[in-house]
């Protein structure tokens, strides 16, 4: 074979050879050659402000209202009914006349009593005479001292028999003023069972009640371990900082609504009702418009007059891994322009309406992410670029803002808690 035939051979075995080196050869430079990246697009997400704020915590009781003041009223004299002077549910002044009973027989008996003072008086204004004139004989020796002692006698009895008499004609008057039934003080009056002509006595029970509105007081209990931590002025007790003096009790109406005028704690038991293991409370609220009625349940609501004040971190922003808690926060971006999302960790105390108390990690015035924490399912990361949502964002996709990586508030703190934990915890308010 000529060696051009031989040649021609072996570029022919060559050639598929040739074609996958060439083939590799431009796969290598296709992916030796920098490819252009899709930028990442930033979560959108809305911050809060870490900042002092009170407790807000309050202790919700069960409680009933109870008249200011109340009374029955009761026949103290017997005799028909003459006169019922007041409708059912009237408002009654003080010293109205209610009910009137035949005060004939009792206007004889004073009249009986009057007579019998009269010969009362006159009974001791001879004795004394007689006394006077039988002393003056005495001492001329001219009487015996028998007769002495006699008249002196007959004056004391006379005078013992005139406050008799006296005191028979008090009663006479005093039964007399039984026969008008009054109102010893302001108030409504309910309804009686007694008509006009009902024969009345001390034994016929209970003519009417008169009931004080104008102001009520109300009866509820509070646990004893609930006293006992507020006491200490523990946070788990709902009344963190709270004494007994500086309780402010509002009343809850009709599911929401608040009554207008808070009440002041009027009565703390002394001691502790081992049947319920609470400790009885009455709080006196004022009742100009008959709001509160006696007999009805309500819901009353105790808040410290002046509310421990902590440093809070809203709830939604609190994240938790590996036994630990955290917040996200924003940095400014190490590798360009814009805002990257940062964890920080934070140590909790105790849980409150308003948020978790911050006793480590966060100060007054710092910034955490509150919404933006999760996005199309995926969870914010570490370094993941953002852009935080203004108040007008919120309404309009198309405007953003970069936020200050290094905000600053002017608020202070009026009170600092002294109390920590580790561990968050949830108020536990215990009622009966």
């Amino acid at each position: 074979m000529s060696a051009k035939a031989l040649l021609k051979r072996n570029l022919f075995i060559l050639i598929p050879f040739i074609i996958v080196a060439l083939a590799a050869l431009v796969i290598i430079a296709g992916l030796l050659t920098p490819q252009p990246q899709t930028p990442i697009r930033p979560q959108k997400v809305t911050l809060a402000t870490v900042k002092f704020g009170p407790a807000n915590s309050s202790l919700k009781a069960i409680g009933l209202v109870e008249a200011d003041r109340s009374v029955e009223l009761k026949a103290r004299v017997s005799g028909f009914l003459r006169q019922k002077s007041y409708q059912a549910g009237d408002a009654v002044t003080e010293g109205q006349i209610l009910f009137t009973i035949e005060p004939e027989q009792y206007l004889a008996a004073v009249k009986a009593a009057e007579a019998d003072v009269a010969s009362a008086n006159a009974q001791l204004a001879r004795s004394e005479l007689e006394f006077n004139r039988i002393r003056d004989l005495y001492n001329k020796k001219s009487s015996p001292k028998s007769d002495f002692d006699n008249a002196q006698a007959a004056l004391e009895v006379a005078k013992a028999t005139l406050e008799s008499a006296k005191a028979r004609l008090d009663q006479a008057n005093l039964n007399l003023d039984y026969t008008t039934v009054k109102a010893p003080f302001s108030g409504r009056i309910s309804d009686s069972p007694f008509a006009v002509g009902s024969l009345l006595g001390p034994e016929s029970g209970v003519l009417a009640k008169i009931v004080k509105d104008d102001q009520v007081e109300v009866t509820f209990g509070v646990s004893d371990k609930v006293m006992a931590g507020a006491r200490l002025g523990d946070p788990r007790s709902g009344l963190p900082g709270a004494t007994i003096d500086n309780l402010t009790p509002k009343l809850i109406l009709n599911g929401n609504e608040v009554y207008d005028t808070p009440g002041t704690i009027s009565y703390v038991a002394p001691e502790v009702d081992r049947q319920s293991d609470t400790v009885r409370f009455k709080a006196r609220f004022q009742n100009p418009k008959g709001v509160l009625s006696a007999g009805q349940s309500v819901v009353i609501n105790l808040e410290p007059s002046e509310p421990l004040q902590v440093l809070l971190v809203p709830k939604n922003t609190i994240m938790s891994g590996q036994g630990s808690n955290y917040v996200y926060v924003t940095a400014p971006n190490p590798n360009g322009p814009g805002l990257v999302s940062q964890t920080r960790p934070v140590k909790l105390g105790f849980e409150y309406e308003g948020g978790f108390e911050v006793l480590e990690g966060l100060s007054d015035g710092e910034q955490v992410i509150s919404l933006g924490l999760m996005s199309s399912g995926s969870r914010l990361r570490p370094g993941f670029p953002v852009v935080v949502e203004t108040e007008n964002s919120a309404n309009n996709s198309d405007e953003t803002a970069y936020a200050d990586p290094n905000p600053q508030s002017n608020e202070k703190p009026s009170e600092t808690s002294s109390s920590q934990n580790d561990n968050s915890s949830q108020n536990d308010n215990e009622v009966k």
